[in-house]
């Protein structure tokens, strides 16, 4: 008889040990997405990376013109150049007539991009020469942070967009001209 009990005993035993096993297994699944970030929502930061502009610049589409990799590229002077390609893809010539960084006006080059062609600021294409330079010479908002950009072409009209300050080192290197 007290075999018996015995016996019973340890599979009783086993029992809820086995069920407090499913029963933390079970927890830990249902708390995995919350513990990870998943399932915040549609606004949730990791469905928004991706489309933040970063020292790799910001995209812009503006009628049949593309703009590429805009990125203002600032000295420890306070000098700053918005550096950026624009491509046009329509059947038109397009001139940039005003540039402004957070509502501060810029001189503009006269450059108009011709159809099936594109035009850079503040680089040279492949190792060239600086060409359309766009400088600020009191630029006020440190590396790191985002201003505004406007951009006004003749045809395609105005596009406005948030772009990241970069320093002038490594890669950016050089693209702010001395005064």
């Amino acid at each position: 008889m007290t075999l018996i009990l015995l016996q019973e005993f340890r599979v009783t035993l086993v029992r809820h040990r086995c069920a407090r096993r499913v029963a933390l297994a079970a927890v830990v699944v249902a708390l995995a997405p919350m513990l990870t970030g998943c399932w915040q929502g549609f606004d949730a930061s990791t469905t928004m990376q991706n489309s933040m502009n970063s020292g790799n610049g910001t995209q812009e589409i503006l009628g049949s013109l593309r703009i590429e990799n805009a990125t203002i590229v600032r000295n420890d002077a306070g000098r700053a150049s918005l550096v950026m390609a624009v491509f046009n893809q329509g059947d038109a010539p397009d001139t940039l007539i005003a540039v402004s960084i957070n509502g501060q006006p810029l001189a503009v080059p006269s450059v108009t991009v011709e159809p099936g062609d594109f035009a850079t600021f503040g680089y040279g294409a492949e190792g060239a020469p600086l060409e359309n330079p766009l400088i600020v010479d009191a630029f006020p908002i440190p590396t790191g942070s985002y201003s505004t950009v406007s951009l006004a072409f003749s045809i395609n009209g105005l596009t406005e967009f948030t772009s990241l300050v970069v320093p002038d080192v490594g890669y950016y290197a050089g693209y702010v001209p001395e005064g």
